[in-house]
């Protein structure tokens, strides 16, 4: 799910900025840059824990700016298919249930849950609201319900990232929400 790799990329660095505290700028440059990017193949930069500047930048001639390669290492998430992992329910509908593992989103169909859960809507202000309930286990999945799903699909669309799941399999008890 979670793993460090070391990476590299470009910075445009403005003359401005170079000279006393060029190093510290190339930093947080880099971090605004690639945190919360998701980098083909690999998944979502989470976070950049070392940087390091790969070599000297060149100057650009048409633009004026510097072209600096930097390298760093950075915690990355990868969502895989088949992998289980524990989403927290935002929203449930009659199609299914929304859940977030991090900043990725997890769609569970209802035919992707156990057989016996029932779509059921209830009386708001008694802290009710939509829910999938299954009354012969006594448990309920709502909003804020944490949910132990298996992936069975993950796409990246763009700056973001999706996820299909399941909480139906017979070779894995535990999955749904928190038995009590």
């Amino acid at each position: 799910m979670y793993t460090t790799m070391e990476l590299r990329d470009y910075l445009l660095i403005k003359p401005e900025y170079l000279g006393p505290g060029f190093n510290e700028h190339c930093e947080d440059q880099l971090r605004q840059k690639v945190e919360g990017t998701i980098k083909e193949e690999l998944g979502i930069v989470m976070s950049v824990a070392t940087v390091w500047r790969a070599d000297h930048g060149k100057l650009q001639d048409d633009t004026g700016l510097v072209m600096v390669p930097m390298g760093y290492t950075a915690v990355v998430m990868q969502l895989t298919k088949g992998e289980i992992v524990d989403c927290s329910c935002v929203e449930v509908t009659q199609l299914g249930m929304f859940g977030e593992v991090g900043p990725v989103k997890v769609f569970v169909s209802r035919s992707h849950l156990p057989p016996g859960w029932k779509y059921v809507e209830r009386d708001v202000d008694s802290a009710g609201g939509a829910a999938y309930v299954s009354e012969e286990m006594g448990l309920a999945i709502r909003v804020k319900s944490n949910v132990r799903v298996r992936l069975i699909a993950t796409k990246q669309d763009g700056d973001r990232m999706w996820a299909i799941g399941s909480c139906q399999d017979l070779e894995e008890p535990l999955l749904g929400p928190p038995r009590t």
